[in-house]
């Protein structure tokens, strides 16, 4: 399988992951790939080239893949916190294992998390949150809408604007998941 060679908008030159990070926009091309109604075929071609389509992804999705590592998960910070806080209870006996070294980050991740933490318990957040999934929210998104904790749908939509191409399937959804949330809310 060949590597995916990003190509920034503007220039139709290659782009760095750091610039597709920094918000330029960016889309990627393989051999056999289609994006926004381009084909690209790498190497030689001709008319007897044949070529397979795969579905395309969009900008945010592409970013979305360039900063997460393989074989990893999205947390929400309810989830991050709950993690957090059970290595912190074992930190005594972590710290008396040689082996074992604490970065210094760590309790500036865990007072994040606990500080961007809104709700009572995560096994709420995630059956509030369990809609969104049915309905094609992505993982990030469902995430981004958990850590930020929107009021309205109008909200939701400015803050994860790729919703907006399924407005019509998942508003209604998005309305019960806000209405959930508010009700597992913490008071702080």
């Amino acid at each position: 399988m060949e590597e995916l060679t990003p190509v920034h908008s503007k220039s139709n030159g290659k782009a760095s992951s750091g610039s597709l990070k920094a918000g330029g926009k960016g889309s990627s091309f393989s051999k056999g790939e289609v994006s926004q109604g381009k084909g690209y075929s790498g190497g030689k071609g001709g008319k007897g080239s044949s070529s397979n389509v795969v579905p395309t992804k969009s900008d945010a999705e592409l970013k979305l893949e360039l900063d997460i590592p393989p074989n990893s998960k999205m947390l929400m910070n309810c989830e991050a916190a709950e993690l957090l806080q059970e290595i912190h209870e074992h930190m005594a006996i972590l710290s008396e294992d040689p082996k074992i070294k604490i970065p210094e980050s760590f309790d500036k991740a865990f007072q994040y998390a606990k500080d961007g933490n809104h709700f009572r318990t995560t096994s709420s957040v995630k059956q509030a949150l369990e809609p969104l999934k049915i309905c094609g929210v992505n993982d990030g998104e469902i995430c981004m809408i958990a850590n930020i904790g929107p009021e309205t749908v109008e909200e939701v939509y400015a803050l994860v604007p790729s919703l907006k191409a399924n407005r019509s399937v998942n508003e209604g959804p998005i309305t019960e998941v806000l209405a959930a949330l508010a009700n597992i809310k913490a008071v702080k």
